[in-house]
């Protein structure tokens, strides 16, 4: 629980709220159903699923929150380290990219709430190529890939994915059955998905993991994509099972020897044309993050972190209406 510092020395930025309380002790499904159906008990959910925006869209008690600016990325993994692993071949990584239709994607997985990026830097992020097109859906140059690339025609791949990835899976390898892969997907538990694909955490050697793509999500809290999403997928982080050139390695190297931030960004840039061009990831979407709030809750979402600094209330929250009944007129 937080209360209010209503003595705070900058009068712009005193607390709108007396009293904030986290309640981490309810399930989501129940803390959702109790901002959906009644006050007083839950005023607001984080992570609300795209799936559920419309129940919560037709609550007389409740709406849906959007927050554009997110700095998370879904894409997806190849396993370059398991002992002749196919995909070090940069034409079947770029074949996947080819055939997976993103707009479809989004539209199926999550009613509409993402945006197409090109590479691994979310669309609001720092280091975004505005100028690099994402890989348009092209199955037909998919098929050519891989026929160039000698894949044989129902190539068996397993595609794993944590539970809240589940219906982009299932998107996905469908899609990738169309250009002629055979598709066996793995729905796992956060920590059965960490003993696949956690380096420090692996049920085996990494060289023994026969997944081919593994799905992912992440969060750039730092806004600085080399030391977040680059390091921890690409460059010696716990979840990178990529087989880099030097040349990505270098870009990173330059990045960190510049305090200049303008110099930073364009060479994040490079970094992302360079991974583009590699297909080192299937690159997928920037997630929009969704959130259930009260009706007579202003919350205003933050770009990096969630934060209440901003929020407020109307006089017809319950709060306010149950302390204006218990003064006598």
């Amino acid at each position: 629980m937080l209360e209010a510092n209503l003595d705070y020395w900058d009068t712009a930025r005193r607390p709108r709220l007396r009293r904030i309380v986290f309640d981490n002790t309810q399930g989501q499904k129940d803390a959702l159903e109790a901002v959906k159906t009644g006050e007083g008990e839950v005023d607001l959910v984080t992570g609300l699923s795209p799936l559920e925006t419309l129940q919560v869209a037709q609550s007389p008690f409740a709406t849906v929150v959007k927050n554009r600016g997110a700095l998370v990325t879904v894409f997806g993994m190849f396993n370059m380290r398991k002992p002749g692993s196919p995909w070090t071949d940069v034409r079947l990584r770029q074949a996947v990219n080819y055939a997976i239709n993103r707009a479809d994607l989004i539209r199926y997985a999550t009613k509409g709430n993402g945006v197409i990026i090109p590479a691994l830097v979310p669309h609001q992020g720092f280091g975004y190529d505005p100028d690099l097109a994402p890989y348009p859906f092209a199955p037909a140059k998919a098929r050519q890939l891989l026929q160039a690339a000698g894949v044989p025609q129902g190539m068996a791949i397993t595609l794993v994915a944590p539970e809240d990835l589940e219906v982009q899976a299932t998107v996905i390898g469908k899609m990738l059955e169309q250009v002629g892969f055979t598709v066996r997907r793995e729905v796992l538990d956060a920590s059965a998905y960490n003993r696949k694909t956690f380096l420090s955490h692996l049920a085996q050697p990494a060289e023994h993991q026969t997944w081919d793509i593994a799905l992912a999500s992440w969060l750039d809290l730092l806004n600085f994509p080399v030391f977040q999403v680059y390091h921890f997928f690409a460059l010696d982080g716990p979840y990178d099972w990529v087989r880099e050139q030097p040349a990505l390695r270098q870009l990173r190297d330059q990045v960190l020897r510049t305090v200049d931030r303008e110099r930073q960004a364009a060479l994040i840039r490079q970094m992302e044309r360079h991974t583009h061009e590699q297909a080192y990831f299937l690159f997928l979407y920037n997630p929009i993050q969704l959130y259930a709030v009260n009706k007579a809750v202003q919350f205003v979402p933050y770009l990096h972190v969630f934060s209440l600094a901003e929020t407020a209330v109307s006089e017809q929250h319950w709060s306010l209406r149950k302390q204006k009944a218990a003064v006598p007129e």
